[in-house]
């Protein structure tokens, strides 16, 4: 068990399910989640999880959201994701519940800094983090550095433009990398092509089975994955790159991925591995980012 000592609670809130669980280095104890409320905004948010510490004894909270994250306010870049208003003061009304300040990173950010010091990063100077599963998010750690942004938004590549695609997106784009290669978008996308609704994990059982229009959908999303990469090697030169997330970590995804981009000039080729520190990532991230936070990991 965990000494509750010298644990942090870290706590991942994502679109469906809230996790809890008490964190030592990559160790995580008496973890439990509950479902995201999808009405009543950020307040119902906060009885949410003020209800679930009564579980817990820890003195630290640290919390990993989706979401824009800026100065423990959150906005949901993406409404179909986290129904919140925007600019909602996460850390200053969980403060005002529990007496205790806690630590707000967005999720991804969280989970890039957990993979670099615990996973898949290990070792590496400049090192990026991209999670696939729902939507499409990432984080980037720079010589040592999480890079966070003066407004949150760093390493948000889900949001970036890959193709000149007119797919509007719930961020109020068009074209962005999570309308093709998101769980959501290839189950859409796949859907559209045969006239008939599938999910994701169906999308990849008929690709498997020899579906042309699946791995045709299947080979767009990695295309334009590739095509992020490659965006981001060239603008800040990345060591390595690491795949999570339900659609990341699916069968085969990841090796689809790599033979788009060792298809691109040499200078622009990285490794693409799979992520190791689990699902979980972004809470021991978190974790650890609460009990390094007056050092000078954050950019």
């Amino acid at each position: 068990m965990i000494d509750r000592s010298e644990a942090v609670l870290a706590i991942d809130i994502g679109g469906t399910k809230i996790a809890f669980g008490e964190v030592v280095g990559d160790r995580i104890d008496n973890r439990r989640q509950v479902p995201t409320p999808r009405s009543g905004g950020g307040d119902a948010l906060v009885d949410a999880i003020v209800t679930e510490l009564a579980g817990f004894k820890c003195d630290a909270i640290a919390l990993a959201t989706t979401g824009i994250v800026s100065d423990g306010k959150i906005t949901a870049l993406n409404p179909i994701t986290l129904p919140i208003e925007d600019n909602y003061p996460l850390a200053a009304r969980l403060e005002a519940a529990t007496g205790l300040v806690p630590l707000v990173v967005n999720d991804a950010q969280a989970a890039a800094w957990g993979e670099y010091s615990y996973g898949a990063g290990r070792g590496c100077r400049n090192f990026m983090f991209i999670t696939v599963s729902t939507g499409v998010g990432g984080g980037v750690v720079l010589e040592g550095h999480l890079q966070v942004g003066a407004n949150g938004l760093a390493g948000h590549i889900g949001h970036t433009r890959v193709f000149s695609g007119r797919s509007a997106c719930g961020c109020g784009r068009k074209g962005c990398l999570e309308t093709i290669a998101s769980g959501t978008a290839i189950a859409l996308n796949y859907s559209n092509k045969v006239g008939r609704k599938a999910t994701a994990p169906e999308v990849f059982d008929a690709a498997t089975a020899g579906d042309a229009a699946a791995q045709a959908v299947l080979e767009d999303a990695a295309a334009a994955l590739a095509e992020a990469f490659a965006n981001t090697v060239a603008t800040v030169d990345l060591d390595l790159v690491a795949i999570g997330g339900g659609v990341g970590l699916a069968g085969g995804f990841a090796d689809r991925v790599r033979r788009h981009v060792e298809a691109f000039p040499a200078a622009f080729r990285r490794p693409i591995v799979t992520a190791q520190a689990g699902a979980d990532a972004g809470m021991i991230g978190v974790a650890d980012l609460f009990m390094k936070k007056n050092s000078t990991i954050f950019d």
